[in-house]
């Protein structure tokens, strides 16, 4: 006999901030979910690979790496999740500040085999636009920022973080690092000091800021 567990129903929010990996591939899962619950409980039971399910895989995508930056808080890495941007339902899965600087992470959970030569980024031998839009998420976090903090200038940089695959790197694009999630923390706690502590904070509140992200 087959028992399905029931999974803890998201709570949607309009926040833009202060949400939680995940929280939009989840929210958008469930509507698929309460959309037709008998054909999403054979679907699974069937193990097809349905849109409820790409979402849902996403959203577990997005959950592990965001369990896997919390160490980074000890360290005086400021951590937001799922940021709302814009006003189009866009969303960033993950926003960094730390002592190197602004990190912009899109995670991807995919299965079989990654395959990267500079702007060329190959899933099981499909061809996809992953890195441009990698690159243009940093861009727009770098214009909401700099407009926040009346900045004339900061890099942010922007990281493909691949959930389990089998990654091959020819070489690595100009603007975006391409990594695993057993590379990413400790990348990232290798990485020299480029904000000094007022900088540091000034960014910080930037990004805690509702407004920043209209």
């Amino acid at each position: 006999m087959f028992f399905w567990r029931k999974e803890a129903t998201p709570v949607p929010t309009s926040a833009r901030v202060g949400r939680r990996p995940g929280q939009s591939a989840r929210e958008r899962q469930e509507e698929f979910r309460q959309a037709a619950p008998i054909k999403t409980w054979f679907t699974r039971l069937l193990g097809m690979r349905t849109e409820e399910w790409a979402w849902g895989r996403g959203a577990t995508g997005e959950e592990y790496v965001g369990a896997l930056l919390e160490p980074l808080r000890e360290q005086g890495w400021l951590i937001e999740h799922d940021v709302k941007i814009g006003s189009r339902g866009a969303n960033i899965d993950h926003v960094l500040v730390g002592p190197p600087g602004v990190i912009v992470l899109n995670t991807k959970y995919v299965g079989g085999n990654v395959w990267v030569a500079g702007p060329h980024l190959r899933i099981n031998g499909q061809p996809t636009d992953y890195v441009e839009k990698a690159e243009a998420e940093a861009k727009r976090v770098r214009e909401k920022l700099m407009a926040a903090t009346r900045r004339s200038a900061l890099w942010v940089q922007a990281v493909l973080v691949f959930v389990k695959p089998a990654l091959t790197v020819k070489f690595q694009p100009r603007n975006v690092a391409v990594v695993t999630d057993e590379m990413l923390v400790p990348l990232l706690r290798q990485q020299p000091r480029k904000l000094g502590p007022h900088e540091l904070e000034e960014l910080v509140r930037a990004v805690r800021r509702e407004e920043t992200w209209e």
